[in-house]
């Protein structure tokens, strides 16, 4: 019985996964799978950053990283808000405690890591410890920083089931225009009221003030805003197939966008090591990201390599999100420190390449592994 538990603990987030990424005649999207395989290379390329800092093109690359979480954030949108048919609570409930429960197993890894390889020292008080392991709290020393997604993504899990309500294409339209207006309007109005101030040298109101009038935090308002609108998506992949051509000029729009606003707060064209501050608030940020859904979305008929790339990467990226900076903590301490003169995106764009790959293949090794473990012990038990 035990081992059986062990078992479905361990598949059933997996199980909830594949679950995620099918579509309702039983086909597996594989034109998500993709879009998930780059998304989550630009998150690791993001993280990774052994950059230029006086280069434009590198500066280009990390804005369009910026569209990388609010994808995987469209891409759930995609597959649960499209789901018909009545919702098992107590599944669902399940599905958010196991993703807890395993976000917490890699907080310890994660401590444990550095602590025993690395000689960080760990604050071993009981509060720090609690606030580390369960409260998505940092402690100094273990890079955990990136695990802030889990904690959005498990708040969103709690109303997904209100989201799927909300079929009526008015009421959808509705919510979509005042989550767009709380949150991406009112961040590009505030930075061009600030320009303004500065230029003309006149107090001008703050337009982040407009936030108090709105029923949802502005970080959640945008993800929630980035969930339905890859619901709308999805669902009207069809109609959006016909608009696919346009794909690229919404990607180049969002990018120029996105460097426009880095000039505009830090004075940098270059990327000199300065990341755009709220990135995932503006408007240029969700042309990028549903640029890249149209490209994605409606594909169907793939080659084999894509079809590798879905399968290897794409369907698991939540292994590589928990790996990769592990892999990059390793080689900042062994094989960077040497290369360092030769920073450049493309060089930073094959090791994160190869940091995707070998996470992976880590991935695949340890869920056969665990197949295996738990397959032997109900054959002898």
């Amino acid at each position: 019985m035990d081992i059986k538990r062990l078992q479905g603990w361990q598949c059933g987030l997996h199980q909830e996964r594949v679950a995620m990424n099918t579509e309702q005649n039983g086909q597996r999207a594989v034109g998500l799978d993709l879009l998930k395989a780059l998304a989550i290379t630009l998150v690791v390329f993001l993280h990774n950053a052994q950059l230029n800092p006086g280069s434009v093109i590198d500066n280009a690359f990390m804005m369009l990283c910026t569209s990388a979480v609010p994808v995987f954030f469209m891409v759930t949108g995609a597959i649960q808000l499209n789901r018909t048919g009545s919702i098992n609570y107590r599944r669902h409930l399940m599905s958010i405690g196991r993703l807890y429960a395993l976000v917490i197993c890699w907080k310890v890894l994660y401590a444990a890591f550095m602590h025993f390889f690395y000689a960080v020292p760990i604050d071993g008080s009981l509060s720090n410890l609690v606030n580390y392991i369960f409260l998505f709290q940092e402690i100094p020393g273990v890079s955990t920083g990136h695990f802030w997604y889990f904690q959005a993504l498990i708040a969103l899990y709690f109303i997904l089931p209100l989201l799927r309500l909300c079929r009526e294409k008015k009421l959808l339209l509705y919510l979509m225009l005042l989550l767009f207006s709380f949150s991406c309007v009112t961040f590009d109005l505030d930075l061009c009221f600030r320009l303004l101030q500065k230029l003309s040298g006149k107090h001008i109101p703050d337009m982040m003030l407009l936030t108090t009038l709105s029923p949802f935090h502005p970080t959640y308002a945008v993800y929630i805003l980035y969930l339905l609108l890859g619901k709308c998506m999805y669902a009207e992949r069809g109609k959006c197939a016909r608009y696919r051509r346009f794909a690229p000029v919404a990607l180049v729009l969002g990018l120029a966008g996105l460097l426009l606003i880095k000039y505009l707060q830090s004075g940098l064209w270059s990327w000199q090591g300065v990341h755009l501050v709220c990135g995932y608030y503006y408007a240029s940020t969700m042309l990028i990201a549903a640029g890249l859904m149209l490209l994605f979305v409606c594909r169907t008929a793939v080659s084999a390599p894509e079809q590798w790339i879905g399968r290897v990467i794409g369907q698991h990226t939540l292994g590589i999100f928990f790996l990769h900076l592990l892999l990059y903590t390793v080689l900042d301490h062994t094989l960077y420190p040497h290369i360092r003169a030769w920073n450049s995106w493309y060089l930073n764009l094959l090791e994160s390449l190869g940091i995707v790959i070998l996470s992976a293949l880590c991935t695949i090794l340890f869920r056969t592994g665990i197949r295996a473990f738990t397959a032997f012990f109900r054959r002898k038990f």
